[in-house]
């Protein structure tokens, strides 16, 4: 399925969401899975399904008492629709995920209880690939009747839909595989300030190779709990670290890169640095997480480097490779030691990924012309496999979930 086919596929299923009702309750509004389709919509009365889509935030997640509230706050119209059976309720997480947390069960099927609507016509869409079998075990273990776990990931869609859809290309697929000489050895580009990101950007700084780091010590101001939080985490990951981290927190520095003065998150989530990605041999991806268990979750920030063209190396989730890889994708194995993937400890896992860096960067600068050619195959490859299967993962498998779930299968 190439991506004029793809294209085809997602409409195909807009147009059978178009002929089912989507609500949302007051105050909260449609989670990001349903903002990003962007489906066409009209009044839910008028259809004869509804499709009740509660954005599902953990930030509300983590107050249950508040979320059973807030997320089924809906007409008794609509309620009493979905109590007789002619709709099911879609907890809309899609641009998160997180390892199982029972108060986020809590919150969830408390909503449910709330309204009177069993949890078999509800499904959580997350980002996390580990959850379903974590949930399912939960709630046999609490004698509680499961929902529907659904993966899903907004971001990826939204990314999708810019460069193969119905968006404006931020950037062209491939862009960084320029003849254009190489200044960076590596990029590293950060967002939100987190103990991995700290460690790896402090490593970078003091190595001889040039190049283009984004790290701000400035974005989030800590209190002096939340720094001991970090530092420790920080040890955790790196034995005698403590000292070097408390010191870049302390340092101002801000290297705000292409996300400063962004009116939108959303721009930040779609942006690259394109000129300096065109110049750079390497990109190293911290992702969201690097430390937590039971999560098995690759976000945006790793497909835009798969959609960039350079190697790359993840520091993030175990099995983020292996996980890319089981769709399709070429991630370079020839040229990147992409070991530390399968490594379960994060501390081991942080060092295999550092030690991958250090590897690739005792290289000659450059690449050859036989290696231009070998990212330039494998880029190709990888567009047709990003336009058929991340799209795919991200909203024709969920939609297809949802679809089955109306018809009771």
């Amino acid at each position: 399925m190439n991506a004029p086919d793809s294209l085809a596929e997602l409409t195909r299923r807009l147009d059978a969401l178009a002929r089912i009702g989507l609500v949302a309750p007051e105050g909260l509004g449609p989670g990001p899975f349903f903002r990003a389709l962007r489906p066409p919509r009209g009044p839910a009365a008028n259809h004869a399904t509804l499709i009740v889509t509660p954005g599902a935030p953990l930030g509300l997640l983590n107050r249950p008492e508040e979320a059973a509230s807030r997320l089924l706050d809906l007409p008794a119209a609509v309620l009493e629709r979905l109590r007789a059976g002619a709709g099911i309720v879609a907890f809309d997480g899609a641009s998160e995920g997180r390892p199982l947390v029972a108060t986020h069960v809590a919150a969830l099927h408390g909503a449910l209880d709330r309204a009177g609507i069993p949890p078999h016509r509800a499904a959580w869409l997350q980002q996390n690939r580990a959850l379903g079998p974590r949930y399912a075990a939960f709630c046999v273990e609490r004698g509680l009747a499961p929902m529907h776990i659904v993966t899903t990931d907004s971001y990826g869609f939204l990314l999708w839909d810019r460069l193969f859809g119905r968006l404006r290309p931020p950037w062209g697929w491939g862009f960084a595989l320029t003849e254009a000489p190489r200044r960076h050895r590596w990029i590293c580009l950060n967002y939100v300030l987190r103990p991995h990101r700290a460690l790896i950007a402090d490593w970078l700084m003091a190595r001889p190779e040039p190049g283009h780091l984004s790290l701000s010590t400035q974005r989030e101001a800590m209190d002096a709990a939340a720094r001991a939080r970090f530092l420790a985490d920080a040890e955790r990951l790196e034995a005698g670290s403590t000292g070097r981290v408390a010191a870049l927190l302390g340092s101002g520095l801000h290297l705000g890169g292409d996300t400063d003065g962004f009116g939108h998150p959303q721009e930040r989530v779609m942006s690259l640095p394109v000129p300096e990605l065109a110049a750079a041999e390497l990109f190293i991806v911290t992702e969201t997480e690097m430390s937590g268990g039971g999560l098995l979750r690759w976000t945006e920030k790793t497909l835009k480097a798969i959609a960039c063209g350079l190697p790359f190396i993840v520091f993030g989730n175990p099995q983020t490779v292996a996980g890319l890889e089981a769709l399709g994708f070429d991630l370079l194995r020839d040229l990147i030691d992409h070991g530390y993937d399968a490594e379960p400890n994060p501390a081991r896992r942080f060092a295999a990924a550092q030690a991958s860096v250090a590897r690739f960067l005792a290289r000659p600068a450059g690449f050859t012309p036989r290696e231009m050619e070998r990212l330039r195959v494998a880029s190709a490859h990888n567009r047709e496999v990003f336009a058929r299967e991340i799209l795919r993962v991200s909203a024709l498998d969920p939609l297809d979930r949802l679809f089955a779930m109306m018809r009771g299968a």
